[in-house]
């Protein structure tokens, strides 16, 4: 009996006799008509695979002849040492830099091309901003919003005690507490002054005497700022004293009450709330509780209590309707507390950014880490203004801000700030298109805050062609 492979055989044999009969006319020809052919078909695509490796060996081997770079669009770098080419006017310039390419050249395109198809092109002078940076990182690279420059207690390199700055970009630090309703006793450690920090305001302390004396402050250690930190508070309303010119005269504030005097404390307490008020000579000018404590510290108010302490004289309701009153101002952002916050303790502080805030949050005693002196800061500008004594920036990231003047104003500076620690002013909107951040909304911080990183050039095409 015949096996499988017997009966395909055999098959095979009937398929290629029906075959040649019907094409040769045969059915048992003395040779197979298609032999040949097939043979030079497999011969000539066995022949032309070799001669496409060939030429691609020699032209790994032997690169050059490429010139489709010459369009003048891209940053052109030479593959075989790196080296950053501008083709402008026919001739290649050096760039100084990685930005100088990207600006001269009007994108970030890069191509890499090898020395053979440099070879012969006439070179022109190197172009470029001198310590521009040399790196850009990608639109996904830029750092968000929150911003924080915090003030911590170092020791100095003569062994003192000094208070340092650490300016983070994008991030605030972990942990800490948020001052929140509380109020921080602070110390200028460049001038000594001292400020009451509240609600994201400095309030300047003047007579400090006074003040000192009716908040009861000696029992609040001040912490110690740095000038960086300190001045980026926005100013409040200054905590000191009101003048009472004549304090101890008759005042006729007062009709049903001819005894008062000017510069007398006066309360009037009724179910839902107690009320302060100053003696004027010829109004009562309202106070808060805070504003009380104080006026009872300020040697002046003496004169209008003889022989007795300054306390407050008490008032009805009736004679407060038939009195004169001074209108109370309105409330606005920064001022002064009425009445005094719990006091918060710590060493160090940190200040929090974020674009709509009116004043900056307060962090005490977040973890900073270990001070990294390679992030270290001149600590002023050759013009004597005050930067950060160090600014932090993630490796491998940069930050893309507008320095806005106030919050209010329609337009700020625009500026890069890399992970080198400085801050490179932009020309505008068209720069960042050119340099791959078209798509990116520049992040809103404070100018001041700004002011305190490095400044390095300012960045722009015509500067980098040179012109």
């Amino acid at each position: 009996m015949a096996s499988p492979r017997d009966q395909l055989h055999a098959h095979q044999f009937l398929v290629q006799r029906t075959v040649s009969a019907l094409t040769a006319r045969e059915t048992d020809p003395e040779r197979p008509r298609f032999r040949r052919p097939a043979t030079a078909a497999f011969a000539g695509i066995g022949l032309s695979l070799v001669l496409l490796a060939g030429f691609g060996v020699f032209g790994l081997l032997v690169p050059g002849g490429n010139t489709s770079w010459q369009a003048g669009d891209a940053v052109i770098v030479e593959k075989e040492t790196g080296t950053r080419f501008v083709y402008l006017a026919g001739r290649l310039h050096p760039a100084a830099n990685y930005t100088s390419a990207v600006l001269a050249a009007g994108s970030a395109k890069t191509l890499q091309v090898s020395r053979n198809s440099l070879d012969g092109v006439p070179r022109g002078p190197v172009i470029g901003i001198a310590g521009a940076p040399d790196a850009l990182p990608a639109a996904d690279h830029l750092l968000g919003p929150e911003w924080s420059l915090c003030s911590r207690p170092e020791t100095g390199t003569d062994g003192s005690a000094v208070s340092r700055s650490v300016l983070l970009a994008g991030r605030m630090p972990p942990g800490g507490t948020p001052l929140g309703d509380r109020a921080l006793l602070a110390e200028s450690a460049d001038t000594g002054e001292r400020y009451l920090v509240a609600g994201g305001f400095r309030h300047r302390i003047a007579a400090a005497d006074a003040v000192t004396v009716g908040l009861a402050l000696r029992s609040a250690p001040p912490v110690r700022l740095s000038p960086a930190a300190g001045d980026l508070l926005p100013a409040g309303a200054a905590i000191a004293p009101i003048p009472v010119p004549d304090a101890g005269k008759p005042s006729t504030a007062v009709p049903r009450r001819p005894e008062l005097r000017t510069g007398q404390l006066l309360v009037v307490r009724t179910s839902g709330a107690t009320e302060y008020y100053l003696a004027e000579a010829e109004r009562l000018r309202p106070i808060t509780p805070l504003q009380y404590d104080i006026q009872r510290a300020y040697p002046p108010t003496a004169a209008a209590y003889p022989d007795a302490r300054p306390d407050a004289v008490s008032l009805s309701p009736l004679d407060l309707a038939e009195g004169r009153r001074a209108p109370a101002p309105p409330p606005q952002p920064g001022d002064v507390p009425a009445q005094l916050p719990g006091f918060a303790s710590g060493t160090a502080v940190c200040l929090g950014f974020t674009p709509d805030a009116d004043a900056p949050s307060v962090l005490i005693d977040p973890a900073l880490g270990p001070s990294d002196p390679m992030t270290a800061t001149p600590g002023r500008t050759a013009a004597g203004a005050v930067l950060a004594d160090r600014v932090v920036v993630p490796p491998g990231t940069a930050a893309l801000v507008e320095a806005m003047p106030s919050r209010t104003a329609p337009a700020g500076t625009l500026a890069l700030v890399t992970d080198a620690g400085r801050a490179y002013p932009l020309a505008g909107r068209r720069t960042l298109e050119v340099l791959g951040y078209g798509a990116t909304t520049p992040v809103r911080i404070p100018a001041a805050l700004l002011a305190r990183v490095p400044q390095g050039p300012g960045l722009a095409e015509n500067t980098a062609l040179g012109r």
